[in-house]
């Protein structure tokens, strides 16, 4: 199966061998519109040219007008090229070797 995310309406580039799962959980049984939240479990992108592009260059303290990691940012993933689930996805953290970045780690939630 190819699985694709898009931040706002970017494609990331992904590992080849990363699993993304997605959870369905019970979130709110009092409103009806809010049983059901999907989320991922957290998972990493490599910090390649084009995800350091859509992150932008979120480790460099120096630029201006950079990824707000506090905040989530509209995020999609299709299947096959067949959307999947609307959603945001929210930046945990950037590893890094050696003094540069390797990877990105997020998490995917789904619209409630």
């Amino acid at each position: 199966m190819n699985v694709s995310i898009y931040i706002q309406g970017e494609r990331l580039e992904l590992f080849k061998d990363e699993n993304i799962f997605i959870n369905s959980s019970v979130q709110n049984i009092k409103d009806i519109s809010k049983i059901f939240a999907d989320f991922s479990q957290s998972f990493t992108v490599p910090a390649s040219h084009r995800n350091n592009r859509i992150f932008k260059h979120w480790y460099k303290s120096e630029l201006t007008n950079g990824f707000d990691a506090r905040k989530r940012v509209d995020a999609k993933i299709e299947l096959n090229s067949v959307p999947f689930k609307d959603g945001e996805i929210q930046l945990n953290s950037v590893s890094e070797k050696d003094n540069k970045i390797t990877h990105y780690n997020i998490t995917f939630f789904g619209e409630g």
